[in-house]
C-alpha cells in the first residue's frame, strides 16, 4: 500500500478537483483480508435504500397436518399447501407405519392448508403393492411432491406467484478522517514501514485498512437501520448474518450446531452446502474463519493451495480447496469470529455501490492537515435460501 499512496496527492489542487476512486487498489491490496469486500462484484445502486429479493423454488415437500382417518377421507390438511397445483401427484409416507400412498390433487388448494384429492392411484401396504388407499395415516407424515401431472386439456389453470419476497438493505457510509499537525509531518527521525516518507501517509495508510475492515465485517455483521435525520440515527447494511434466515444457525436465531462441542466434517456440509442445496442454491464459495484451518486438519483434510494468480500489485490470491468438498472453493476470512462458516452461491451476491472508496483532501486548517476516506456501500443477496449460515461451534473432531 505505501507504493500506491506515496504521493497519491500531489497538492491540495488535485483534491478539489477530482474524486480519487481507490476500488481497483482495494481490490488489489486487501484482496486476502477482506475478501467480500475485494472479490465480489460490485454493481452501483443510485439509492440508499433497496430491495433484495428472494425467489423460492417450488417445495418438494410438505407435512400432513392433521391425519386421515379412512380410506375415503379426500380432504387432507398439510402444514403448507401454497405451493401445490391441480393434479400435482403426491406420495405419502406414513410415519407410524411405513405404508406408503400416493395420491394426485384434484383442484386448486382450497386454503393455505387445505387440498382435495383423488386416492388410490397407488399404495404399498407391508411390501404388497395395490391400489387400495391407506385407511389411516398419522399427522406430520411425510408428503412428497414428485410432479405435476396433465392431460393436456385443461384451460384456465391457475399459476404459482413467481412475485419474490422483498427485504430492504441500506447502503452504510464510512468515513475515516486522517489529520496530522504541520510539526508531525515534519518529523522525518522515525523511519515508516514499506517506504513510507510522511506520518501523513502513513495514516492515510492505516485508516484506509480500518474503513475497508469496517467494511467487510459489516457485510458480515451488520443490522439493518433505516436513516432517520429526526433522531440523528445513520443508514446502516444488513449483514450476511441477519440477511440469511432459512438456514442460519448461530446465537442470532437462537440455535446451536448439532455435535458442536465434537464438529466434524459431515456437519459442516451438513450445516452449509446440503442446506444451501436443499433451499434451491448452487453453493461454490465457502468462506470460513482462520480457526476452520485447525478444524481440516483435525478432520484429515489436506488443505490444497489453489493457483490464482496475484493481483497486479503482486499480493497472492489465497483460494483453497478440500477434497471432501469437491468443487467448492474455500476463502479463508480473518476478519469472520471464529468457528464461523458461511456457503455462499456466489452468482447470487454483490456488493452495490453508491460511492465508490475514495479520497477526498480537506487542505490544510491552521497548522493541520486534513482529508477523508470515503465510501457507501451495501451487501446484497439474491435468493438467501440458496445460502448458509453456521457458527457457534466450540471444537472439531475427527470422529
Amino acid at each position: 500500500m505505501a507504493d500506491f499512496l506515496q504521493g497519491f496527492l500531489g497538492t491540495q489542487q488535485a483534491g478539489i478537483e477530482a474524486r480519487n476512486d481507490v476500488t481497483v487498489a482495494i481490490r488489489n491490496w486487501f484482496a486476502n483480508r477482506n475478501p467480500l469486500v475485494t472479490r465480489l462484484p460490485y454493481v452501483p445502486v443510485e439509492r440508499v435504500d433497496f430491495q433484495m429479493y428472494t425467489h423460492k423454488y417450488r417445495a418438494r415437500s410438505t407435512m400432513l397436518g392433521a391425519a386421515v382417518s379412512s380410506a375415503t377421507q379426500t380432504s387432507l390438511t398439510l402444514t403448507d399447501a401454497t405451493f401445490l397445483m391441480n393434479h400435482d401427484v403426491l406420495e405419502i409416507v406414513d410415519s407410524a407405519t411405513g405404508n406408503i400412498e400416493r395420491i394426485q390433487v384434484s383442484g386448486d388448494p382450497s386454503s393455505p392448508n387445505t387440498i382435495n384429492v383423488t386416492r388410490g392411484l397407488w399404495s404399498q401396504t407391508g411390501g404388497v403393492v395395490s391400489t387400495t388407499p391407506l385407511s389411516s395415516m398419522a399427522p406430520n407424515s411425510i408428503v412428497n411432491l414428485i410432479g405435476n401431472s396433465r392431460s393436456g386439456a385443461e384451460v384456465n389453470q391457475t399459476g404459482l406467484t413467481t412475485i419474490g419476497v422483498p427485504r430492504t438493505q441500506y447502503c452504510q457510509t464510512f468515513q475515516f478522517p486522517v489529520q496530522i499537525s504541520g510539526s508531525a509531518q515534519s518529523t522525518r527521525a522515525q523511519v515508516l514501514p514499506g517506504g513510507i516518507q510522511t506520518p501523513f501517509d502513513f495514516n492515510m495508510t492505516i485508516q484506509l485498512q480500518n474503513m475497508v475492515d469496517d467494511i467487510e465485517t459489516s457485510c458480515y455483521y451488520g443490522i439493518a437501520q433505516a436513516p432517520n435525520d429526526t433522531s440523528g440515527v445513520t443508514a446502516k447494511m444488513n449483514g450476511l448474518r441477519s440477511i440469511l434466515q432459512t438456514n442460519n444457525i448461530s446465537n442470532y436465531t437462537g440455535s446451536t450446531p448439532v455435535n458442536s462441542a465434537a464438529y466434524g466434517a459431515t456437519d459442516l456440509v451438513r450445516d452449509t452446502l446440503q442446506a444451501a442445496r436443499t433451499g434451491g442454491g448452487e453453493p461454490d464459495l465457502l468462506v470460513v474463519s482462520t480457526n476452520f484451518m485447525s478444524g481440516f486438519a483435525t478432520w484429515g483434510q489436506a488443505i490444497q493451495r489453489v493457483p490464482a494468480g496475484e493481483t497486479a500489485f503482486g499480493t497472492p490470491i489465497h483460494v483453497l480447496e478440500a477434497p471432501f468438498l469437491h468443487g467448492v472453493t474455500i476463502v479463508e476470512a480473518p476478519l469472520l469470529r471464529p468457528f464461523t462458516a458461511i456457503a455462499l452461491t456466489s452468482s447470487e451476491v454483490y456488493i452495490r455501490n453508491k460511492r465508490n472508496p475514495y479520497w477526498q483532501l480537506r487542505g490544510a486548517r491552521g497548522d493541520m492537515v486534513e482529508g477523508d476516506w470515503i465510501a457507501e456501500m451495501a451487501i446484497e443477496v439474491v435468493n438467501e435460501s440458496h445460502h448458509a449460515w453456521v457458527e457457534g461451534i466450540t471444537a472439531f473432531s475427527a470422529n
